[in-house]
């Protein structure tokens, strides 16, 4: 597999897993040291995660689509893209749509993410 199809998988394994409630996915494919930028802030992994598997806010639909992947060397990648969301916030659905992109690196144990972040539209 190349690796635009490897990070393009991963990014949309990641928003099936926050759908799913799945923090352990999670766990498995941030790197300790990750940095995530949202409308939440600056988090780390220790922040994200258990956030993740609380599922308050669920993600009902998440549609990415525009991906654009830049391979910065052997071993890590840039994926950008834009991402249509549903999500249940307090009881009622709520659209909202983010520009987002994510950082690679190819470790022994395989692809991990080292930066996220979000730009609300």
């Amino acid at each position: 597999m190349s690796v635009t199809q490897t990070v393009i998988e991963l990014e949309e394994r990641l928003w099936q897993a926050n759908r799913e409630g799945d923090g352990a996915y999670y766990d498995r494919v941030l790197r300790d040291d990750v940095l995530v930028v949202s409308r939440f802030g600056v988090m780390g992994k220790t922040d994200v995660v258990p956030q993740v598997q609380a599922n308050r806010n669920p993600y009902l639909k998440t549609e990415l689509s525009g991906h654009h992947v830049l391979e910065l060397g052997a071993d890590t990648a840039l994926i950008t893209y834009r991402a249509d969301v549903v999500a249940e916030v307090n009881g009622s659905e709520t659209e909202f749509a983010v520009l987002a992109t994510s950082v690679y690196v190819r470790e022994d144990d395989g692809w991990r993410s080292a930066f996220h972040q979000q730009t609300p539209l």
